[in-house]
């Protein structure tokens, strides 16, 4: 397995969705639908695709329910939740209606031409994250969403889920051991670090960008929380490191504007966290409806362990 790939899970195609939810999405349409192509990406097990009907309306619809994954339906419910109350603007998928029987849970957006960026990031796709990623601050900087989980509060990642790693060095490479107090003590610093009320995004890798001609926009707003509004854009650094990029996380945080008032120690801080985390949990069962999770937290773990050995 490669370790520089985007995240994938191992989706149902439309068809397979219930009745119920494709007689929604036909009746939104207005039009039977004529083409479907399924999507494969995503860490979800719900059928995400781009619709289109036979007057040529297109559409994007993702769904899940509970037998697939117990988790996801409250994702996507939370993220239509919070792209209905956002403001229309370029770098934001438009929202145009939200299916929820109390069981399964669908989106209907708009159909976004474009490809996601490459991975290993390149220098030019970094800067034009950054840029997206920097217009959406300032359109959540006036946004308030009192309901969503705070960040301290919702992330063990960063907070406590680290701590695991302690008792499971004997599976794991024993670089972990020999560096785990180090780590541990950069760790230990990461739930202040997020602490905060701006809306974030929260999820932002190369996997949840769609880049287009003319218009670049951030999706898959699901893991939405309320934290440090600086918290973006070193997530985007974090996963030059996650996804494999020419420019390390360390060098993208320091040319990084957004950043600029911030300690390179804080980078180190959510990295440290976030790779004993992974390392931690790669031999976890998988989620129901996730097969290809513990492999991805493998890579995520290796991929955050080689820049890490560099910074120690």
């Amino acid at each position: 397995m490669s370790s520089h790939q985007h995240a994938r899970g191992q989706r149902i195609g439309f068809a397979q969705a219930p009745v119920e939810v494709r007689q929604w999405v036909r009746g939104r349409l207005g039009d039977p639908i004529a083409d479907v192509i399924d999507c494969t990406g995503g860490m979800s097990p719900g059928p995400a695709a781009r619709l289109r009907s036979d007057s040529g309306t297109r559409v994007f619809a993702k769904a899940c329910g509970p037998e697939l994954n117990p988790d996801t339906p409250g994702l996507i419910r939370s993220e239509g939740r919070l792209l209905a109350g956002l403001p229309e603007h370029p770098c934001l998928p438009r929202l145009l209606d939200l299916y929820d029987d109390g069981r399964w849970v669908a989106l209907l957006l708009e159909d976004l031409p474009g490809e996601l960026p490459g991975v290993p990031w390149s220098a030019d796709d970094l800067r034009r994250a950054s840029g997206v990623v920097a217009k959406v601050r300032r359109v959540l900087d006036d946004v308030s969403a009192g309901w969503l989980p705070s960040a301290r509060g919702h992330a063990p990642l960063f907070t406590d889920a680290w701590k695991l790693l302690g008792e499971r060095l004997g599976q794991v490479d024993p670089w972990w051991a020999k560096h785990h107090d180090q780590l541990a003590a950069h760790a230990e610093r990461a739930a202040t670090l997020i602490d905060g009320e701006s809306v974030l995004h929260w999820d932002v890798r190369a996997d949840n960008l769609i880049f287009a001609p003319g218009r670049d926009v951030l999706i898959d707003w699901g893991q939405a929380r309320r934290g440090a509004p600086w918290l973006d854009h070193a997530l985007l650094a974090t996963d030059c490191a996650m996804s494999g990029s020419v420019v390390s996380a360390m060098d993208f945080f320091a040319f990084e504007p957004a950043l600029a008032e911030r300690d390179p120690a804080d980078l180190v801080s959510l990295m440290a966290a976030a790779a004993m985390t992974f390392a931690a949990r790669m031999s976890d069962p998988a989620p129901p409806g996730l097969p290809t999770m513990p492999a991805t937290r493998a890579r995520w773990a290796e991929n955050l362990r080689r820049e890490l050995a560099e910074l120690l």
